[in-house]
This record gives C-alpha cells, structure tokens and sequence, in this order.
C-alpha cells in the first residue's frame, strides 16, 4: 500500500488502519524498489514493455507512477479501499493506468484482473501484513476481508505472496516482513510461493520508517523474486546475504541460536515436562529478540507460557535474562532472530552469566563477550 506525495490518510481510523495492515510506503523506498527492478531488466537485457506491471494492493498508487522513465505494456492497479482508490486516480490521471476496485484475495486470478495467461507479469508494491493471531490488540482485529481458502493464512501478508503465486507471475517486487523468510515457521507457510519463486535481491529496512512513534520496530524486507523450477528452501534463507539499508549485511549461517540450547516452548505432555522437584527455576515463553523485549524472563508464579528450567539449563536461561538487559545495542534487523550464542565463548563465562542475571549488572567481560558475538553490528 503507498502513500500520495502529498497527502496523509487520515479518514482510516486506528481499527481500520489495523484490519488492513494499513502502512503507507514513502517516496524513497519506492524508489529503490522501482530501481531494484528496473536494474535487474537492464542487467538482464529484458524491455519491460514486454510486461504487465501489476500492483494488486495499490493504495494511493505510488509504486505505479513511473519516475524512472520504464514504460510498461499496460500498468494496473487494484485495491480493496474505494477511498485509496480515489487518491490513486488523481495521482495517476496523467497516466493509461488501469484502477480496479477489487479485493486481491478473492477469487485470485489473471482473470480477475483482465490478463491474459500468455502475458508476462510483474507484481510491485507494499501489500497489507497484519498477523491475526497477535494477541497484542487482537480486539482492533477482525476477519471481515474475504480470503480464498488456498491464500488463507494467519497474516495476511502471507496471504499476499500466496495469491503472486497463483497469478503465475514471472518477476515480483514486494514489500514484507524478513520474518516471514527468517522464521522457518513461516517460511514453511509460504510453501506454495517459495517452491516457485527464488530470491533475486533484497535490502532490509525497519519499519519505524513507517510508523517512527511505533513502540517497537521490526525488519521489513524489499525483495525482488523471479520465477524458478528450483524454487528455494531454507537452506537458501540460511545462507542468503542479506543486505540493510544502513550498509550492513549478514547472514543467518553465521551464527548459533539459543533455541539449539534451551527449550523455547513448554513441553506438551506431562511426561516431557520436568516434575516440581526437579526445577530450580520457571521462565516465561521464548519466541525472537523483539518479542523478548516485550516479555518476563524469569518467572515467580506458573502459567500456561511457563517453561521449567532445570539446574542443568539454568545458566543458558541467565544467559538470556542478560541478553535481554543488552538489547539497547542489537540492531533491528535481528529483531525477528531467534537470541544469538556463541556456545564455546558461553562456557568459560557461565558464572558471570548467571551473576550478572542475578544482579542485572553485566560485567566489563560480559560487555566484551557480546561485542564480539555481534562484531559490526554491535550498537552503541
């Protein structure tokens, strides 16, 4: 969804804004993702006149106005919100292109949208992401946009790229969260897109872009896919490069995660759990660095997120308490990584480790410990 040059929507209210995954892109991102796309044509010798260029949620049209002199064989643009729609009129009036007030995820088709199965197509834009199992606000959320049971998903995002693949498109350019590649959880929802699309080129930027009074700000990912037999599997995303807007890159191959470690989930049976005398300390659910942020570490009283922590594991979960107390200096694309450990430099330090939970003080060697796990990415 995009933004007019010069005006706000400011008629969509918060529980409208939250239903849609209302974020409106600004001029400079839509830039590098036009650029993105028209490098790849010229370096790949392709003329887009040769493509449709489609951009299925729309909003006030700005990844279809054309700053950097490609001309498409046709442009169109679709969104469910009449209102956006009517903004995307008076910003593309000098343009052949073709608005649709249509909902992307019902009935999704070429068809739908008046292309033909011969054409070659390419998707752009910003679509909605919006999970709607979050129980943060899930009051603000319902379930009133209609949805194709084969584009179902718990984010609607998700859904999106579900639809691309549908669409059968041969190059596509979106916006999305870098969760949805990084989390192996969500990549294995994607599975009807990923084992049809590969990754071309990304670039990572936060979302406080977006929304700079947001309380927390998470990865967004602007990547170029093309349409692939191979596909890509998780061991792609492990060891794909990525790149941040800030000149920064990394890759996910590089590093240990806690989860190889620790139990992030309680166990599901009672059989798999530890028995009350054997626990010497309770701690709350694990999900990413972000969500730590949010969440207790070490628990007093049990309940439904609690996970028994034996006297074996127990510094591995201190670890976490005091990575918890460093996150001021974790960058933001990490926010969707599970809690980074470099296991061998752990071991000699575990003492510290667990006084420093305890104490909430971390020590020079602890300080020392976590620049070196982050190297360039340290955060001062």
């Amino acid at each position: 969804m995009t933004a007019p040059i010069q005006k706000q929507k400011a008629y969509l209210n918060k529980i409208e804004s939250i239903n849609l995954g209302s974020f409106y892109t600004p001029l400079f991102v839509v830039e590098i993702a036009r650029k993105m796309l028209s490098d790849f044509l010229q370096k790949t010798k392709q003329n887009p006149k040769d493509f449709i260029l489609l951009d299925s949620s729309c909003g006030y049209g700005s990844f279809l106005q054309s700053r950097d002199s490609v001309d498409f064989q046709k442009v169109i643009g679709a969104d469910i919100d009449k209102e956006a729609l009517n903004v995307a009129r008076e910003n593309l009036k000098e343009t052949a292109t073709l608005l649709l007030h249509k909902n992307a995820l019902q009935e999704a088709s070429r068809w739908h949208f008046g292309i033909t199965e011969s054409s070659k197509l390419i998707i752009i834009g910003n679509p909605p992401y919006n999970d709607k199992t979050s129980i943060v606000q899930r009051h603000l959320k319902d379930k009133s946009c209609s949805v194709d049971s084969a584009l179902k998903a718990r984010d609607i995002g998700i859904s999106f790229l579900r639809s691309y693949a549908m669409l059968g498109a041969h190059y596509i350019c979106v916006l999305h969260p870098l969760s949805y590649l990084i989390k192996e959880s969500n990549f294995k929802a994607l599975k009807s897109f990923a084992s049809n699309y590969r990754l071309l080129d990304s670039l990572v930027i936060s979302s406080q872009i977006f929304c700079p009074k947001s309380s927390g700000y998470f990865p967004i990912l602007i990547a170029l896919y093309a349409k692939n037999q191979a596909g890509m599997d998780y061991h792609f995303i492990q060891n794909y490069t990525f790149k941040t807007l800030e000149k920064r890159q990394f890759c996910l191959k590089d590093y240990d995660f806690i989860a190889k470690y620790v139990d992030k989930y309680p166990k599901k049976s009672i059989k798999d759990s530890l028995i009350s005398s054997q626990k010497v300390a309770m701690f709350y659910t694990l999900r990413d660095i972000n969500a730590l942020k949010r969440s207790r570490t070490f628990l007093e009283k049990p309940n439904a997120n609690t996970i028994y922590v034996s006297q074996e594991k127990y510094s591995l979960y201190c670890y976490i308490d005091v990575f918890k107390q460093m996150l001021a200096h974790i960058p933001y694309y990490f926010g969707n990584c599970d809690v980074f450990i470099d296991y061998e430099k752990f071991k000699p330090l575990e003492s510290y480790f667990v006084e420093s939970s305890q104490n909430k003080i971390p020590s020079p060697a602890i300080k020392q410990y976590f620049k070196e796990l982050l190297g360039e990415h340290y955060e001062d």
